[in-house]
């Protein structure tokens, strides 16, 4: 009877044993891994084809790039006829001299101003009808035929009119880069607008309007 009952406690022992032994099935878990990858912008020193006279146009070139989108707005200023500043938007403009060449204080003379602008490589534009048909929204007011007066330039890009709400965002190329000209063209009155240089200072803005994927 004793051993009976050892070998009967042997098999118990044993089936526990093996109970123990039983392993659970793998558990698996996934993660997210974000990485914020940031925009930069650079615009290149603007290459300018200056007109070779009064009616004829010029054109001012910026190669922008950026890994994202950007909007543009433009600011200048520009003599009135009695100060050298004020006019509060860029117009072709000069200095008024006398008979001996003496510069006159407050006189200033000015060119019917018009402006136009291009795009030229971006991928895409935000108030393009479609990605297929982006040549007209890349025109500005004329493009190479300006029409455009100097206060709707610099018109506020919230507002109508202006270059930056026409366009919205505007993205680069694959490259990351595109083009923008901005065709000026200056007009006098033969015999009443002194001859000489015209000028005028028109500054790009060019900001970050970063597109990202949707939640």
């Amino acid at each position: 009877m004793k051993n009976y009952k050892f070998n009967y406690l042997s098999i118990a022992l044993l089936v526990s044993n093996t109970a123990i032994a039983v392993v659970a099935d793998p558990q698996q878990k996934s993660v997210t891994i974000e990485f914020i990858h940031p925009q930069t912008i650079s615009v290149s020193t603007p290459n300018t084809t200056t007109g070779s006279a009064s009616g004829s146009v010029g054109q001012t070139t910026w190669e922008i790039t950026s890994n994202n989108a950007i909007s543009v707005n433009f600011m200048g200023d520009a003599p009135t006829e009695t100060a050298e500043s004020g006019r509060g938007y860029p117009q072709f403009s000069k200095q008024e001299v006398d008979a001996d060449g003496t510069l006159i204080a407050n006189r200033y003379d000015h060119l019917d101003t018009k402006y136009g602008l291009v795009i030229i490589g971006s991928d895409s534009i935000a108030n393009e009808t479609s990605r297929t048909n982006q040549e007209t929204i890349k025109i500005w007011r004329g493009g190479e035929i300006p029409d455009a007066s100097p206060s709707q330039l610099v018109t506020d890009k919230t507002l109508s009119g202006s270059p930056g709400l026409y366009w919205g965002a505007i993205m680069p190329s694959d490259a990351g880069k595109f083009q923008m000209s901005l065709y000026s063209q200056g007009v006098g009155t033969a015999d009443s607008t002194q001859s000489g240089v015209y000028s005028t200072t028109v500054t790009a803005v060019i900001t970050a309007n970063e597109q990202l994927n949707p939640q």
